[in-house]
């Protein structure tokens, strides 16, 4: 009795949760799954960035630094994004503003030509013309509302969660006969056709759901505490003294290490930081620019190594976190697993609507002879 009890209560929360957020499921896995492969595409869309002159001598890293930290004032932070892949190819900067508005957009991108150190390309990722990829990655991430965006958006991880966990306890004597496709393929008509396919994409993608909307939703946990939507006062940009291309010298320097962005302070008592990977690092999950060297931001002196595999249990969990959501690993088979999986959400939610909508209809005329009675 009990458990004919929770199934109840489980459709009709599976069948509620679906309604209410359907089409947020749609649009995080399709915007999801079209960033999967957004660098590559944005190379190709985007030659003049990528296919430069040749320059007799490049512009110092520090000099571009110094000079974006005057054309951008009020910052948090500089980041040298990308280091251009070949001779032809442009640096990108990443410029964090100094949020003055919950839903102001505070992203900016530059990409700067190393030879002659003139801006190539410019925006805000608020905007949609400048760079459609960057205005998608923020849409992804906060419906482009800033920090409640970001709020719900975590909310929709959090539904999407709880709507796989009721499909689970609907499913749960047919989970494996769903696994293995035995017995529940059903094109006998629409409806049969419908709720088959709707059981079996959601068993198949279940587990990869439960990740990337888990993910999600803890990538924007801190919007959930009123810490997380603090607005500071303005700040007049510092810069440091420390020169930014012998700080990345240093960093080639250090046994195994590859250095991969750069963070450069605008803001005084914060240390330089070269984000990268040791090449002994194996665990898939400690993939991308993980470690980091800490530099004075004053002298250029090294402070600091840490190594993503020494570092803190949370520190480990919260990178894994982030991998795991944006799938920045395995290669080329794990880009296109992840396409197709982003794609299974809006197929659950139309499949779902459409399956709602059959019963409804179902139950509508026996209400109707009840009341004629």
């Amino acid at each position: 009795m009990l458990t004919r009890t929770v199934t109840k209560w489980a459709f009709k929360a599976h069948g509620w949760l679906g309604l209410a957020a359907g089409i947020f499921f749609l649009l995080f896995g399709l915007t999801g799954s079209i960033l999967m492969f957004r660098t590559e595409l944005d190379r190709k869309i985007n030659p003049e960035l990528h296919e430069l002159a040749v320059g007799r001598k490049k512009v110092s890293v520090d000099q571009i630094y110094r000079n974006l930290a005057v054309r951008y004032p009020n910052l948090k932070k500089i980041v040298l994004h990308d280091f251009p892949l070949d001779s032809h190819d442009s640096y990108e900067f990443m410029i964090y503003k100094n949020q003055q508005g919950k839903t102001e957009g505070y992203l900016y991108f530059v990409f700067v030509d190393p030879y002659t150190g003139k801006v190539l390309h410019e925006g805000n990722y608020s905007d949609f013309s400048p760079s459609f990829f960057r205005w998608l990655y923020q849409f992804h991430y906060s419906l482009q509302l800033g920090m409640p965006g970001k709020l719900f958006s975590g909310i929709v991880g959090l539904v999407m969660v709880l709507s796989l966990l009721t499909g689970l306890i609907i499913y749960r004597k047919h989970f494996w006969d769903a696994l293995f496709l035995k017995n529940v393929l059903n094109f006998k008509n629409q409806r049969t056709a419908v709720s088959s396919l709707h059981r079996v994409v959601g068993v198949w993608a279940m587990v990869f759901n439960l990740i990337l909307f888990f993910t999600g939703f803890w990538m924007n946990i801190d919007f959930f505490m009123p810490s997380g939507w603090k607005i500071n006062p303005p700040i007049i940009n510092q810069t440091v003294s420390a020169n930014m291309d012998f700080i990345i010298d240093q960093s080639k320097k250090i046994k195994g290490f590859t250095p991969i962005a750069v963070t450069m302070p605008t803001v005084h008592g914060q240390q330089v930081l070269v984000r990268g990977k040791f090449e002994n690092t194996s665990w898939f999950l400690f993939q991308g620019k993980a470690s980091g060297i800490s530099f004075d931001p004053k002298t250029g002196k090294l402070i600091d190594i840490s190594d993503i595999a020494k570092k803190s249990l949370s520190d480990r969990l919260e990178w894994q976190i982030y991998q795991l959501h944006i799938g920045n690993f395995g290669g080329i088979f794990v880009k296109i697993l992840y396409v197709l999986i982003g794609l299974t959400p809006g197929f659950l939610s139309v499949t779902g609507a459409m399956l709602w909508l059959k019963r409804k209809k179902k139950i509508r005329p026996k209400r109707t002879v009840l009341a004629k009675i």
